[in-house]
């Protein structure tokens, strides 16, 4: 009987680690976040639409439909990101141009040890840029 439970307990850890990992670049793993505005809670939209992994880097790419409060979008993806590693956040307009067009901020963000030794800083470090590029009208 100890032996079954420990099986079933080490399928069941192996299920989650890998259901965790999983991204074929069509994983939709984002949603929306309040953000406070003063005394008003504006809501902010985006969609994880890729994830990739090599080795202690983890590259993020989301999609929005507006390129306003991008900050609060960087900010809330970053809440969602735990496991460690470095982070690489591309947002991106969901509609119009080419790559570079459509690109509309980049981040980096490192969690915990492992993240730290790949990137060389600190755990906690946040870089944000706005790219400059806009949602069509």
């Amino acid at each position: 009987m100890r032996a079954t439970v420990g099986t079933v307990l080490v399928a069941l850890a192996a299920t989650l680690a890998l259901s965790g990992c999983a991204g074929d670049g069509s994983s939709n793993s984002g949603g929306s976040d309040g953000v406070r505005d003063g005394n008003k809670a504006a809501a902010v939209a985006y969609k994880i639409t890729e994830r990739e992994e090599a080795g202690a880097v983890r590259s993020v790419l989301v999609q929005v439909d507006r390129d306003d409060q991008l900050r609060a979008v960087f900010d809330a993806v970053k809440a969602e990101l735990v496991e460690e590693a470095v982070y690489v956040v591309g947002i991106e307009c969901t509609t119009g141009g080419d790559e570079y067009d459509r690109r509309l901020a980049n981040g980096r963000y490192v969690v915990g040890a492992a993240g730290s030794a790949e990137a060389g800083l600190p755990a906690g470090t946040t870089e944000y840029e706005v790219a400059g590029g806009e949602c069509p009208a």
